[in-house]
């Protein structure tokens, strides 16, 4: 793993487009299972909302990746009230569920918040976020390289 001194403020923003992309998957994820008749996860309030919850995140997620200060706010704000949200139901259920989910959407709010200044840097810059993919490189290199052979 790197460490935090020697990331750019360009890999900086792309990991937390990444981090971003990757909740909204696994958001979207755990709904489509819970639609498919996992009965424990419908119970947990994953549904046909929770797609389209997931579906916002993975395109604000994409919106920061490009670059987007407008998406980085709103996702930062979204995970905010997701948060709020997660504490609400906690406080109703008393479950260990809404806590973890709590717990997730805390995090990916201090991340979003944290790479705010370094996505006004980067565009006083006129610079973009890294798009690099280390999982798309790693299918790019094996089909090039049975291209190749």
């Amino acid at each position: 793993m790197v460490s935090k001194d020697k990331l750019t403020p360009e890999k900086r923003v792309g990991l937390t487009a990444n981090l971003t992309i990757f909740l909204g998957i696994l958001y979207t994820s755990l709904s489509i299972a819970a639609i498919a008749g996992i009965a424990t996860l419908s119970t947990r309030g994953y549904g046909l909302k929770s797609i389209i919850i997931g579906c916002v995140i993975i395109g604000l997620g994409y919106g920061v990746r490009y670059g987007s200060k407008i998406c980085l706010y709103i996702a930062t704000v979204f995970f905010g009230l997701l948060a709020a949200y997660f504490m609400y139901n906690f406080l109703l259920s008393k479950s260990i569920n809404p806590i973890v989910r709590f717990v997730f959407s805390i995090w990916a709010t201090s991340t979003l918040a944290r790479t705010i200044p370094t996505m006004i840097r980067l565009k006083a810059a006129g610079s973009s976020p890294d798009r690099s993919n280390r999982y798309r490189d790693f299918f790019l290199k094996r089909i090039q390289n049975k291209r190749s052979n």
